[in-house]
């Protein structure tokens, strides 16, 4: 009788753990090339951050990768916040480990955000008219560990998508 218990026990466990998805808690994955501050860099009220991301839509699924930029405004009451992490995002823009995810994929979805489906977008150089989108704050900015030998990257992994779209798609010369 007990070997059966323990035998139940284990499967029970194994289909549980087989049944258990990925998901994706932050709404923007990021490999961030550049940061621009608007108006200017001492008190910014915007920011563009330029590089590769990957969006995670509320129902999970990931889209992209894309390259372009991402346009935040200041979260008013928050704004130290904001330029804070700002100041974070430009401090390892162009480095090695330029990593981040930020945001949340279980934001709800909101009228005022400019975006497809009022999600944030990734804008290219030549859009026009472009308007910023509230800085997505109260989720964290997390910085995310850069594939290396030493650590090989799950083939869904973020980190791992994107930089297989740096591989495939290299920034061009300065």
């Amino acid at each position: 009788m007990r070997r059966i218990a323990c035998l139940a026990a284990m499967l029970a466990t194994v289909g549980l753990a087989t049944a258990a998805q990925a998901s994706f808690p932050c709404g923007i994955y990021a490999r961030i090339d550049k940061v621009e501050f608007e108006p200017n860099a001492d008190k910014p009220e915007r920011i563009k951050l330029w590089g590769d991301f990957l969006l995670v839509k509320t129902s999970n699924r990931l889209v992209g990768p894309e390259r372009g930029y991402m346009y935040f405004s200041l979260v008013e009451k928050k704004a130290d916040l904001c330029r804070i992490e700002w100041k974070d995002l430009q401090e390892i823009a162009g480095t090695k480990k330029n990593f981040v995810a930020f945001g949340s994929a279980f934001t709800e979805i909101r009228d005022d955000l400019a975006g497809v489906d009022g999600q944030p977008n990734v804008h290219k150089k030549a859009d026009k008219d472009v308007k910023p989108i509230p800085y997505p704050l109260n989720h964290g900015l997390s910085r995310l560990r850069p594939p290396d030998e030493d650590f090989p990257m799950a083939e869904k992994n973020p980190v791992a998508i994107l930089q297989k779209y740096l591989d495939q798609n290299p920034l061009p010369k300065p």
